[in-house]
């Protein structure tokens, strides 16, 4: 075991990372992660419950955590997936995130990807490119110079955006709005524009009615990426909310991969080709449709749960390489870890995908080693 996930561990820092002079530094806290001014990090990884960044970043900075504050300034680019997110900091490049409330005030010299629940340009906000945002409500207060591409429901512009095309069910622009370019717009109704607004190009009202609605092909284009940040933000509370539910089994199912890694894979691919063929099977028979039914939706749901905890041990073994203790940790730090690495191993050319199906094989075989095993397949005194 202990040569596999050092192979893991080199590739997972060397390789998915690619950076040309030291591995990303990674800190996970369960409470919370605050690096000061005088810390002079590069590529900085953190994850924890509440997270404040005051270091100028000269690398990239990743942020994973429920509530977090970034002031410093960042050199490269910068990923958040949190609950909520305040950005002051001046970002040299671009800024990707994923959130519930999410406010800017920062300067962005590149383009901004969000997605979120409530979205706010304070105006000291300028961004140097563009402005892609999917999310419920969004107010804009700052400056754009580059385009704009929206999906919401409520939309307020009150300060200076490039050419934008939006969507939504309610579009406001004030006094203070100023559109540098064509002002394109696709809702139920016309949007409500006040006679000071400025719009230099045209005004194209396109209508929507009933599920025309969900069309928002102009744009998903623009928010490929943000699909990272939500698988991330996705898998870490899937990755929390077992651990916090199922300690006892999530610790039993750890204690397999890290005992007997071997036999894990074996039931990893046992689970992924066999139970495949017995559904077939089934299928060719009348009275097993049923049963085939009910195992093929078993067998999703243990390929989900898997994954993540694939995941998880990967975050585990790596924090015990830093830390260099004795024993494997299964906490929020470990899980935003694993979910990270496990996430940019994939880019790794050949070997990256080689090891992702490992780590997928090792969970999803844990996960169906202790179907087959365990009489208790659930905890009643949750403890982490």
């Amino acid at each position: 075991m202990k040569t596999v996930l050092r192979m893991l561990a080199i590739v997972s820092l060397v390789g998915a990372f690619i950076l040309p002079a030291q591995a990303a530094e990674f800190r996970s806290s369960e409470q919370s992660v605050s690096i000061g001014q005088n810390e002079k990090p590069r590529d900085l990884h953190l994850a924890g419950r509440n997270i404040i960044v005051d270091a100028a970043i000269s690398g990239d900075l990743v942020l994973a955590g429920e509530t977090i504050l970034s002031n410093g300034e960042v050199e490269n680019s910068l990923f958040i997936a949190g609950g909520t997110v305040t950005v002051r900091s001046h970002v040299l490049r671009h800024v990707r995130i994923a959130g519930g409330t999410v406010t800017l005030s920062g300067k962005i010299d590149g383009d901004v990807y969000v997605a979120g629940g409530d979205v706010t340009l304070a105006d000291t906000s300028e961004i140097g490119g563009g402005l892609y945002i999917a999310s419920g409500t969004i107010t804009l207060n700052g400056k754009v110079n580059g385009e704009l591409r929206v999906g919401s429901g409520t939309v307020v512009v009150n300060g200076i955006v490039g050419p934008s095309s939006i969507y939504a069910e309610e579009i406001s622009l004030t006094s203070k709005a100023r559109v540098n370019g064509n002002f394109n717009y696709h809702s139920s109704k016309t949007a409500t524009i006040d006679p000071a607004a400025v719009i230099t190009g045209q005004t194209n009202y396109t209508k929507y009615q009933g599920s025309q609605f969900d069309k928002y092909g102009i744009f998903f284009g623009s928010f490929l990426t943000l699909g990272y940040l939500l698988r991330l933000l996705g898998a870490i509370l899937l990755g929390w909310l077992l651990l916090r539910f199922w300690p006892r089994t999530s610790r039993k199912i750890a204690d397999f991969s890290f005992g007997s890694p071997l036999p894990a894979i074996g039931y990893g691919l046992l689970t992924l080709i066999g139970v495949i063929v017995a559904v077939i099977v089934l299928f060719f028979i009348i009275v097993g449709t049923g049963i085939a039914s009910m195992v093929f939706a078993l067998w999703l749901i243990t390929l989900m749960i898997g994954s993540i905890f694939g995941k998880i041990l990967l975050g585990s073994w790596l924090y015990r390489l830093f830390k260099k203790d004795a024993g494997y940790q299964l906490t929020i730090g470990t899980i935003a870890l694993g979910v990270i690495v496990s996430s940019l191993v994939i880019f790794v050319p050949i070997i990256g995908p080689f090891i992702a199906f490992i780590l997928f094989l090792l969970g999803v075989g844990s996960v169906f080693n202790l179907i087959i095993h365990s009489r208790e397949t659930t905890d009643t005194n949750p403890t982490v």
